[in-house]
């Protein structure tokens, strides 16, 4: 089969959407099939602007009729530009013969692909992955349109969690999905293999706990801080290394020190995957206390590492952490119970490793990439099949 994977962000780039397009795109080949990959761009002229271990990588940008600062210029220059557009998009999908498109990560200037939909005639997918559902709401009302308009021409709507997908429905009331699945991402179960663990000359303490992320409010980084202070109160200092950086950092710097723990934190800005996949094979056990996820795919990871995790019951992370079994969960913007999770996870070394058996049994059966892209294919064949 010829598939395309759409993204707005080149799969050269680290992390996030970035890497389930890279990933995706690995498996399909081994599988013989021929990937193309389209991202979003800032050159009218439809053209090659990378390649990924051979596959060629296409740009173009799609413009949208929505626009805050110049409204009525969007509506024009969207109007002017659409046919040539749209005729681009079309040479492309006939030049490369295509079967299926996936969309990973819809965005209202992506409706292109729901008009390309009724002319190439190939299956089309839309898959959310996080604050794609979670930012819906703060669209404008005619962006809204736009999405509704492509997910109403998709073959199948996915989402990596259940929550997502309720979500995009609650907002877009009344939309018509011909067909709506739940579907993770993996975790790099062969990366992870190959990694190992160590010191990263950081002059960390032996018992660590890690969390990973950008650091801004949704992520909860300031919950878990406030939760070594409530340990420290009840006689117990954790310590806690966090991999990562971002908007939030000096503030969170600021709390450690008014908190009095700013000496059982580690801020160690930016990490490369591998060195996060090093950290996690190091720690004690990983803790993300997020307030709000789509499926947090670096759960799995340090589950498929070996490692415990606790994690704040929200949106998708149920869909991975089962309470007791595979980790623990605890409510979220709660201190003080994640600093009895933590608590029980750092002092019973039995529990911790059962936790950390059963899970990465879990992650690698259920988050193998293999078996994700088997399944993509599986709904591609299925929607080629005549009605």
């Amino acid at each position: 089969m010829n598939i395309m994977l759409v993204t707005p962000w080149r799969p050269s780039l680290t992390g996030g959407i970035s890497t389930v397009v890279a990933r995706l795109t690995g498996e399909f080949q081994k599988k013989g099939h021929t990937v193309t990959i389209f991202v979003a761009d800032r050159e009218n002229r439809l053209r090659q602007v990378e390649t990924l271990d051979g596959t060629p990588v296409y740009g173009m940008y799609l413009r949208s009729p929505v626009s805050s600062k110049h409204p009525f210029r969007a509506v024009l220059m969207c109007y002017l530009w659409f046919p040539m557009t749209a005729l681009q998009l079309l040479w492309l999908a006939k030049r490369r013969r295509l079967d299926a498109i996936l969309i990973q990560y819809p965005l209202p200037a992506m409706f292109y692909f729901g008009v390309l939909k009724r002319v190439f005639g190939g299956a089309l997918f839309v898959t959310y992955q996080g604050n794609d559902a979670h930012d819906l709401s703060l669209w404008d009302p005619r962006e809204q349109r736009l999405v509704r308009f492509l997910l109403e021409k998709a073959d199948v709507v996915l989402g990596v969690s259940r929550t997502l997908l309720s979500k995009v429905e609650s907002v877009l009331q009344g939309v018509h999905l011909r067909r709506i699945q739940l579907l993770p991402n993996g975790a790099p179960l062969d990366v992870i293999e190959a990694v190992e663990g160590g010191n990263l000359n950081h002059g960390l303490p032996s018992n660590y706990l890690l969390t990973a992320g950008h650091l801004i409010h949704r992520k909860g980084i300031d919950i878990v801080i406030a939760s070594l202070q409530e340990a420290k109160q009840r006689g117990v200092h954790l310590y806690l290394v966090v991999a990562g950086d971002g908007p939030e950092r000096d503030a969170l710097v600021r709390q450690a020190l008014e908190q009095g723990v700013s000496d059982q934190v580690r801020f160690l800005g930016n990490q490369t995957h591998e060195q996060v996949l090093r950290l996690m094979k190091s720690c004690l056990a990983f803790v993300l206390a997020s307030r709000a996820e789509g499926m947090p795919l670096v759960i799995a990871e340090a589950m498929a590492c070996g490692k415990a995790v606790i994690a704040s019951k929200v949106d998708g992370v149920p869909e991975i952490v089962q309470d007791g079994t595979t980790g623990i969960l605890v409510p979220p913007d709660d201190p003080g119970a994640l600093a009895s999770g933590l608590i029980r996870l750092c002092s019973d070394a039995p529990f911790r490793e059962t936790l950390a058996k059963r899970g990465k049994e879990w992650a690698c059966r259920e988050y193998n990439w293999e078996v994700i892209a088997n399944r993509y294919l599986g709904l591609i064949n299925e929607c080629q099949v005549p009605q």
